[in-house]
């Protein structure tokens, strides 16, 4: 096993989810598919078992089954669920898609009547492409400023007229739409008492009813479920958004230049992203079981999805030692709340979520989620882990945090159910205005741990040298890597040597007692340069 060589073929890549599969849903945190098959592709043999105990978004679970190899994935939410369901499932007849598809964009071909305007430049109706508009709170009436709409092939912008305000505002009565009021947390922006109504004007929450009324009317639950994986991958779009529609907080709407989009554009193209999947998948493997038990697997089921919090995983759930893989994107502590954030799809596609398994810090009343219960929670999910794999195999984990303490906590928790760190590799991302704002501290992509099981817990050295001795010792090795590599930022440096360099030598813990991040550590003794952002050693 040549992790050296791995993690040269990893460096070298441009990680991207670009792919059809991956492009007809919306799910946070997506990890880059072609990472993950790299991982699976050099870490195992086909039919060998690979399991991601926070599925998330499925990558782990449908790169495996693609690859050959089976898929496993713990999950508690029903959302994460049917997408994997749904996007590895065949219907024997792909006549019967095609003609699901036709018939839908026949439905929202009619609808567009929702969205008409009329237009002055042309003397007819134009269709609305988007409207811009303030409010002064979830609760409040819109103020229409702008309307964006085509006629004839071309674009125009007009002020609100009378029939514009009633088109967007008038709600009808609906016959499958059931408000819900969402839990409250002002961490991303929920009020008390605020309904899931909020976050979209009446006119798309109408059309979602129709095409809700139309979906329910349709007998084959294989079929049904097609129009709702179109819906569900399209709701954070139909929604109150602002006006680059890029916000990560999909329970958040603005107070300024909020945007509603067509809502029939957005579908439509959800329409032919399911058909590419669709058409990728039959063609990449036609014959795609479904196991409903671990034993399916060995039957010859290609992927199978245990619905239930890692912390809770038994023996029937997965066997000891039966695991050649783990990759996995486990919780980091409070930066994304995905069980609250499932409330957004709840009350249209039904699909449940777990607040009460969720590993995670919240400050939501009543959910009493601490770090504390985070970290114990993560304790016993990988002491379930750690069973579940086989003896000398390898646990990759997609990890990042600017602060020592919490890399202790994680390396202490692997430490203690046999989990030994071996090394880890930086993964580079498009940088963000946080990155641009605070590029000291902000972390760039991601980082991929490496870590093996040991048959026999190891039991920590006993440190032997001071402080200033062990900071003495890790600065001498950024000033030598500083100057191999030339001038570096805070994550590669974190990623392609120091925390290894700290975490092999034992000196993790003292100085996460001292330090609260690498920056803190950093700063009094190398140079950092504000126009590259980056950390460099002084001639």
């Amino acid at each position: 096993m040549d992790l050296l060589s791995l993690k040269q073929q990893i460096s070298e890549m441009k990680p991207t989810n670009r792919h059809p599969l991956y492009a007809s849903h919306l799910y946070w945190s997506q990890k880059p598919y072609n990472i993950c098959e790299l991982l699976i592709k050099s870490l195992t043999n086909e039919s060998d078992i690979v399991l991601d105990p926070f599925m998330g978004s499925g990558v782990t679970v449908v790169e495996a089954v693609l690859l050959g190899r089976k898929g496993v994935g713990v999950e508690i939410n029903e959302l994460p669920i049917f997408i994997v369901d749904t996007i590895l499932h065949h219907l024997q007849d792909p006549s019967l898609v095609e003609s699901v598809l036709h018939d839908f964009a026949g439905l929202l071909e009619r609808l567009k009547v929702n969205y008409e305007t009329w237009s002055d430049e042309c003397n007819e109706v134009g269709i609305i492409k988007k409207v811009i508009f303030d409010r002064e709170s979830p609760f409040a009436e819109p103020c229409i400023t702008e309307v964006h709409y085509q006629c004839k092939g071309k674009t125009y912008t007009k002020k609100p007229d009378l029939f514009d305000i009633q088109n967007m505002m008038v709600s009808k009565k609906f016959t499958q739409f059931k408000n819900y009021t969402m839990v409250a947390n002002s961490r991303i922006a929920v009020q008390k008492n605020q309904e899931i109504s909020t976050l979209f004007t009446p006119r798309a929450l109408n059309t979602i009813d129709e095409i809700l009324e139309y979906m329910s009317a349709i007998q084959e639950e294989e079929l049904r479920n097609i129009i709702k994986y179109i819906l569900m991958g399209s709701l954070h779009l139909m929604k109150i958004t602002d006006l680059k529609s890029n916000s990560q907080w999909p329970l958040w709407t603005p107070k300024k230049d909020c945007l509603e989009k067509n809502a029939i554009d957005v579908l439509l193209k959800r329409i032919h992203l399911f058909h590419e999947t669709y058409r990728y998948i039959r063609e990449a493997n036609p014959s795609i079981r479904k196991g409903y038990s671990f034993s399916d697997l060995k039957d010859g089921a290609d992927f199978y999805v245990v619905h239930k919090g890692t912390q809770h995983l038994t023996q029937d759930d997965l066997p000891y030692q039966s695991v050649d893989l783990v990759i996995t994107d486990p919780p980091y502590l409070g930066q994304v709340l995905y069980s609250e954030y499932m409330q957004l799809y709840y009350p249209f596609v039904g699909l449940q979520f777990n607040l009460e398994d969720e590993i995670v810090v919240s400050t939501a009343e009543g959910r009493g989620k601490d770090e504390q219960m985070y970290f114990d929670l993560l304790h016993r999910s990988f002491q379930n882990v750690s069973k579940k794999l086989k003896d000398g195999k390898l646990l990759c984990m997609y990890f990042h945090d600017s602060h020592l303490s919490v890399w202790n906590k994680l390396i202490r928790i692997m430490n203690e159910n046999g989990l030994s760190f071996l090394t880890q590799i930086h993964i580079a991302k498009k940088v963000t205005l946080k990155n641009i704002l605070s590029p000291k501290k902000s972390l760039q992509g991601d980082s991929i741990l490496f870590f093996i099981k040991n048959t026999t817990v190891e039991q920590a050295s006993e440190q032997t040298e001071t402080l200033d001795e062990i900071v003495q010792n890790v600065i001498l090795h950024i000033q030598e890597e500083l100057k191999n590599k030339g001038p570096l930022t805070t994550p590669q440096l974190m990623d392609d040597g120091l925390m290894e360099y700290m975490i092999q030598n034992g000196w993790l813990e003292s100085l996460s007692i001292h330090y609260k991040d690498i920056v803190e550590l950093l700063e009094p003794h190398i140079a950092w340069n504000e126009k590259l952002g980056k950390w460099y050693v002084e001639t």
